[in-house]
């Protein structure tokens, strides 16, 4: 996982951020006049910064970062509060096994659905008889 500088300077220009705005929230410490060049010179950056670069751009820590396996946050809402909360991986091997899993799901259910749908049949059958 890599910090990926040339990615921040362009989410920082797409949000119309000037460059001197960006290193008065990012560097408060710091004075002096930056360009967006400057931006993508910063490849290791302390935790405490990538912190305030993705509050100010409002983002996740991750979008900040160049990953192998990309990870799709998805919540389940109800009545306007978080019921749950999961992470599904892209990550193809694993997709692959989610897959499958969930077809031997499937098919088990399908094959329970058909037994009870036979066996509502032989009772409607029992229940027309006098």
């Amino acid at each position: 996982m890599t910090f990926n500088s040339l990615k921040v300077e362009h989410m920082v220009r797409n949000r119309g951020i000037k460059a001197r705005e960006y290193f008065a929230f990012v560097y408060p410490d710091r004075s002096g006049n930056a360009s967006f060049q400057d931006i993508g010179k910063n490849i290791n950056p302390k935790a405490e910064t990538i912190e305030r670069i993705a509050d100010l751009l409002q983002c996740p820590i991750d979008d900040l970062f160049d990953r192998e396996n990309k990870y799709v946050t998805n919540q389940v809402n109800g009545n306007n509060n978080t019921v749950s909360s999961y992470n599904v991986t892209a990550d193809p091997e694993v997709l692959a096994a989610t897959n499958r899993h969930l077809q031997d799901v499937i098919e088990r259910q399908d094959k329970t659905i058909a037994e009870l749908n036979h066996r509502i049949d032989q009772l409607i059958e029992l229940a027309k008889r006098p």
